[in-house]
């Protein structure tokens, strides 16, 4: 993951990049391979969780391998837990100090990824309005974005034409 991560990631550039999974299996080392990724590109890491879900998130993400304890004592990590309901404008504005506030501490880029979504076909096709709207308003700013999608084989290349729309670059 973290090669392909890197590869659609390069330096200084600010993507919003959807990745294809097979499995909810491979959430956290994904997660894990592109926050520290982040970390080392002097990136400030946001992630959403889903509500109820950010101390789930920590421990799974820890396990991966990444320093989340460590992170987070720094300054250098944020996690937001968000209900399933919250309308586009929230979902895009609703972080916009928190972003603004890290940029000005000195941090080269925020990096920001959220729980993933599927592999249920609706709430990806629902997704899509919110992607369209993220890539609207952070288009061009120090903002890498990942969007992670869990894909049935079957449905992958129709998938990858559905996410590519909105996103600089779709792996797997």
């Amino acid at each position: 993951m973290a090669s392909a991560l890197e590869g659609a990631i390069e330096p200084g550039a600010c993507p919003h990049v959807a990745m294809l999974l097979a499995s909810p299996q491979e959430v956290a080392p994904t997660l894990a391979s592109f926050y520290a990724l982040g970390a080392k590109r002097n990136g400030w890491l946001f992630h959403r969780s889903l509500e109820g879900e950010a101390d789930a998130d920590r421990t799974a993400l820890s396990a991966a391998g990444l320093d989340v304890a460590g992170l987070e004592a720094a300054g250098r990590m944020v996690f937001s837990e968000i209900s399933i309901g919250i309308t586009v404008e929230d979902y895009v504005h609703a972080w916009e100090p928190e972003f603004e506030g890290a940029l000005a501490r000195g941090f080269d880029a925020v990096w920001w990824a959220r729980f993933p979504i599927g592999p249920d076909a609706e709430i990806i096709d629902r997704s899509v309005e919110y992607d369209a709207a993220w890539d609207a308003h952070f288009h061009g700013r120090p903002c890498v974005s990942l969007c992670l999608f869990i894909v049935r084989d079957v449905e992958r290349g129709a998938r990858r034409d559905q996410v590519a729309v909105n996103h600089d670059a779709v792996v797997g």
